[in-house]
């Protein structure tokens, strides 16, 4: 079409606009505020006087936002409680007797506060690895999301047995290294009477992992959907006999199957066992009161091996969850830092303007003198 239009023009009559091909034309942006880049946008200038009030303000606010989170976190009660060279009744360490037969070991322990409210239960672990690559990717998702037959190479080494060459279900090295130690809770009367301290392991999981990351399959019977699979080596028993009384909490929708499989960030961690509910324990008067308590260990997880420690926290909560001085903290020292930058600014800029006006004073002196003369 062009080069028809431009052999019918004469050749003094051709522009350089005629020369342009319809393809060119084609490839050339449209000529709007967008595409050619003169949209209207908001560009501060950070000087000394725009900076500062900004600093202040967040400064002043930081400060008593931070005294709120810690203080809330210190009226949080916490009972600490190292297990991991506890004895059993014939004084060996459990962590001996363990690897031959069952080993349960009593911690006797006072409050000398009461613990009022709903109770969190947790164990802990110190030098336990969790945030390892090769460990925290040692899982198959697709697996626990209800498929249990599923063989997933990411489980790799514990992928299948390797008698059976059947898939470990759960497979990897997180379900097969799942911490297994039992707790139970006494309030001792009189020096001798034991009564026990009812808890529940329900709604101690994330709502965004139960019944959501972690499924069982459907439209089939439990302990069939795990025909052709295996037990992890280090199990004592399949996932469809978690809780045999609650069909929401077996298998792969077990809760504290949920919490252990979701790795922790640091080498020392804790996660939650059970909350111990004031309703189910009407005779505990709304709370732990002071007193003698007996914590009843079933000793099973191995840690002495490889240099770890375990331990056992008794914990009230508060509005903003567990015991957590750190971010009252760093709310603080952020506050502080910011009221100490906002004054240094202010100083600087006083001393600018006094040095800007002594200039300014002696430069009209300097030009009166030269008149006079």
């Amino acid at each position: 079409m062009t080069s028809v239009y431009l052999l019918s023009k004469p050749v003094s009559d051709i522009t350089p606009a005629d020369m342009i091909t319809e393809e060119t034309e084609s490839k050339r942006p449209n000529d709007g505020a967008f595409y050619q880049q003169r949209l209207p946008a908001w560009k501060p200038v950070l000087t000394v006087h725009t900076v500062m009030p900004i600093f202040a303000v967040l400064g002043v606010l930081f400060i008593p936002v931070g005294i709120c989170l810690f203080v809330t976190s210190a009226l949080v009660q916490e009972k600490y409680i190292e297990y991991t060279d506890c004895q059993n009744a014939q004084n060996l360490p459990c962590y001996q007797a363990a690897f031959t037969s069952t080993c349960i070991c009593d911690i006797t322990f006072n409050l000398t506060k009461p613990m009022m409210g709903n109770l969190y239960m947790y164990y802990g672990l110190r030098r336990f690895y969790q945030n390892h690559r090769k460990y925290a990717t040692s899982r198959s998702d697709k697996q626990l999301r209800g498929t249990p037959r599923f063989n997933d190479e990411n489980c790799v080494p514990y992928q299948f047995d390797p008698d059976t060459n059947h898939p470990y279900s759960p497979c990897g090295l997180i379900a097969n290294s799942m911490f297994n130690d039992s707790f139970t809770l006494y309030k001792v009367s009189d020096g001798y009477t034991e009564t026990r301290i009812n808890y529940t392991q329900k709604e101690i999981a994330w709502p965004s992992d139960h019944g959501i990351k972690f499924q069982n399959a459907e439209g089939v019977d439990l302990k069939k959907s795990f025909v052709g699979t295996e037990k992890p080596s280090n199990w004592y028993k399949p996932a469809y006999e978690w809780d045999l009384k609650d069909p929401s909490n077996n298998g792969f929708l077990n809760e504290p199957f949920i919490v252990w499989m979701r790795v922790a960030a640091f080498p020392t961690f804790r996660k939650v066992y059970g909350r111990i509910e004031t309703l189910a324990n009407p005779e505990l008067d709304a709370g732990l009161l002071p007193g003698q308590y007996k914590l009843s260990i079933i000793y099973n997880y191995p840690v002495k091996y490889y240099s770890s420690e375990k331990f056992f926290v008794l914990s009230t909560t508060s509005w903003m969850g567990a015991k957590n001085p750190l971010l009252g903290v760093m709310y603080l020292i952020t506050g502080t830092a910011l009221v100490i930058l906002s004054l240094v600014f202010a100083l600087l800029s006083k001393h600018n303007q006094v040095k800007t006006k002594r200039v300014g004073t002696t430069c009209s002196n300097v030009g009166v003198s030269d008149l006079d003369q």
